[in-house]
């Protein structure tokens, strides 16, 4: 289902308070105590670095004066590793997994200051920041960190696109694939990719109305996301993604349908945490909603079992 997570200012702000005066001193308390561990880690290490405005300090390891500057809204893909200030390694994904994806200053970024951090960056370039808890994950109770963690993160920009070409490249991996697994597909203006594996012999679904399906949702690479039976939702544009909506209104009650769709059809930017071993626990605990990671393309396999 879609739902657009809320990015608070910062996770060190998700606990209880009794007053707005109690919260700030409570940060600025913070504050305090994080720039104080960070700055004893500089002297123990003899490290030299530069400070950003927010709280955070940076290093540049590699430059590249020719690179492109990253904007407001740019997709960027990055490389990244994510460590405690005692050098345990969290994760990386230099040699482990994809690179990550994410929108520019969207409020979609998990640490927060990583958002600003790489705002500073250019394509080709590769920074190290040290990363406070109050910009980071504050007080969240996680099984990979402590609370109050502050945080060593590795990045290096690999590209900038913009939405557009996004969805033209994963235009282009759909239809390979399609053509691959799936040949007879249909396909819509908006990028969905239909295949009709069960006709149904009812009532098609119109706008507005109640259906009942149920559903497995997948990464193009058949892994499992989420499966879902007997869930009720009308078609209304905000109960389900767009395009497991359009894709409904293809079938006929009875019937069981495949759809693979482009991110601009699902669930777009989302959230992009760093590590990605943590968005389990942010769902679970509800502070963020997708599972999904940011400009996913989908596979839905769906059984439309009532349209009312």
């Amino acid at each position: 289902m879609k739902g657009k997570s809320l990015i608070l200012a910062s996770l060190a702000l998700i606990i209880s308070v009794a007053s707005c005066n109690k919260l700030e001193s409570d940060l600025e308390k913070q504050m305090k105590i994080d720039d104080e561990k960070i700055q004893a880690y500089f002297l123990q290490n003899d490290i030299q670095a530069q400070s950003h405005n927010l709280g955070f300090y940076y290093k540049v390891l590699e430059s590249n004066t020719a690179g492109e500057q990253l904007n407001k809204n740019d997709v960027v893909k990055f490389l990244y590793s994510i460590s405690l200030l005692d050098g345990t390694l969290i994760e990386s994904n230099f040699t482990e997994g994809k690179p990550a994806l994410f929108k520019l200053n969207s409020y979609t970024m998990i640490p927060e200051g990583l958002d600003y951090g790489i705002k500073l960056m250019k394509k080709g370039e590769k920074y190290r920041f040290y990363m406070p808890s109050y910009l980071a994950f504050g007080n969240y109770v996680s099984n990979h960190f402590a609370p109050r963690s502050n945080f060593i993160i590795d990045v290096q920009v690999l590209d900038k696109m913009t939405e557009t070409a996004v969805f033209n490249m994963q235009k282009d991996s759909i239809i390979t694939y399609m053509n691959s697994a799936y040949p007879g597909y249909e396909i819509t203006e908006s990028g969905l990719c239909f295949v009709d594996s069960i006709p149904g012999t009812g009532y098609s679904p119109q706008q507005g109305g109640m259906v009942t399906v149920d559903f497995k949702r997948k990464y193009l690479n058949n892994a499992l996301i989420k499966s879902v039976e007997g869930v009720s939702f009308p078609l209304n544009n905000i109960s389900a993604v767009a395009g497991l909506q359009e894709g409904l209104k293809m079938m006929k009650e009875g019937g069981s349908a495949i759809l693979v769709m482009p991110s601009s059809i699902a669930f777009k930017e989302s959230v992009c945490v760093i590590p990605r071993k943590v968005r389990s626990e942010l769902v679970r605990d509800k502070i963020i909603s997708e599972e999904v990671l940011p400009y996913s393309i989908l596979k839905y396999i769906v059984k439309l079992k009532a349209v009312n």
